[in-house]
């Protein structure tokens, strides 16, 4: 559980460079949501849809991850060991995102 709300948090600051409109923050939440669905069917295949190649990943134990490339490689090893055979709902997400701009 606590590995999914890494997951969930590091996809909000992957995609928090969204300003917090009603069409963005719907697709936050969407995106959110696909992960979920891909936690739950055992594949991040399509992980390219919600996810952005900067993407940072904290685990539960502390250890972080960058890059679309090495989360998904950690995912997919913890989703085939300990985590084998897993599913987790979505009960409530909060979508806080912050506007970053470039000077």
């Amino acid at each position: 559980m606590r590995i999914l709300l890494a997951g969930v948090i590091s996809l909000g600051i992957a995609l928090g460079a969204f300003a917090q409109t009603p069409r963005k923050e719907i697709r936050l939440r969407q995106a959110v949501q696909s992960f979920y669905d891909a936690f739950n069917a055992h594949g991040f295949g399509r992980a390219a849809k919600y996810t952005t190649q900067d993407w940072n990943h904290i685990n539960p134990g502390g250890g972080w991850k960058s890059g679309r490339a090495a989360v998904l490689k950690e995912l997919k090893e913890v989703r085939s060991t300990f985590l084998k055979g897993v599913f987790d709902t979505v009960e409530d997400v909060e979508i806080s995102a912050v506007e970053i701009s470039g000077s």
